[in-house]
């Protein structure tokens, strides 16, 4: 459908740039073609060009009210989906991997956690720890290896690599089989106004968490 409208749209750009009659009347001949081809795939299969853009705009407003009231860029966190996606399909050095991300509210999330190990991020100006920036891209991939997470500002700055969450894991209450990084995460998006994305290593499944829930399933 959409390349009988494309042909379309080309062919009567093409009318406009040739003084040839018997050119013209070929061209018209093929829009008159084009168009009867296109009103025939509408009637079998509906308007698909409308379809489309509704669906991505479904899409952006579920974004918009995840994030709602976190102060995360949304550009922020499609990078961190992205980053997850890759780790997920890729691993490290041909293994999988499993990590979490937490997204806004950093000052509380730092203050319900402790480092692990030593920060890997500490002491480098902000605009190097961006999250949009690509050059990040293979120190996010190799330090999401360590144990703990990642603790994310709203508008992109990693503030730490290897985050232990220390807050109580009860309060919240997940299906059978996801372990310890997964409550962990829950939990202080419940105690938070936080966004939590996490990277199963068994499976690659990508889970949101929000208000200690799961929000969305991401299946690369």
């Amino acid at each position: 459908m959409e390349l009988y409208l494309k042909a379309i749209t080309k062919f009567r750009n093409a009318t406009e740039i040739t003084d040839d009659f018997s050119e013209i009347s070929i061209i018209r001949s093929l829009i008159s073609y084009y168009n009867n081809r296109a009103s025939l795939l509408e009637n079998e299969i509906g308007r698909i060009e409308i379809k489309k853009p509704q669906a991505k705009e479904s899409a952006r407003d579920d974004i918009t009210g995840l994030l709602r009231g976190t102060g995360v860029n949304e550009t922020v966190f499609e990078a961190v989906i992205q980053i997850a996606l890759e780790i997920s399909i890729e691993g490290r050095e041909g293994r999988p991997i499993g990590t979490a991300f937490i997204l806004g509210d950093s000052a509380n999330v730092l203050a319900k956690s402790r480092q692990l190990i030593l920060n890997p991020f500490q002491g480098y100006k902000r605009e190097e720890r961006l999250i949009t920036n690509p050059d990040m891209l293979d120190n996010i991939k190799e330090f999401a290896q360590l144990d703990g997470a990642f603790v994310i500002t709203g508008d992109g700055v990693v503030e730490a690599a290897g985050r232990y969450i220390t807050i109580d894991t009860g309060t919240v209450k997940l299906q059978k089989g996801l372990g310890t990084r997964h409550n962990s995460v829950a939990a202080i998006t419940k105690r938070t106004e936080s966004i939590g994305i996490v990277v199963s290593q068994s499976g690659g499944v990508i889970r949101i968490f929000r208000n200690g829930l799961v929000a969305a399933t991401v299946r690369p």
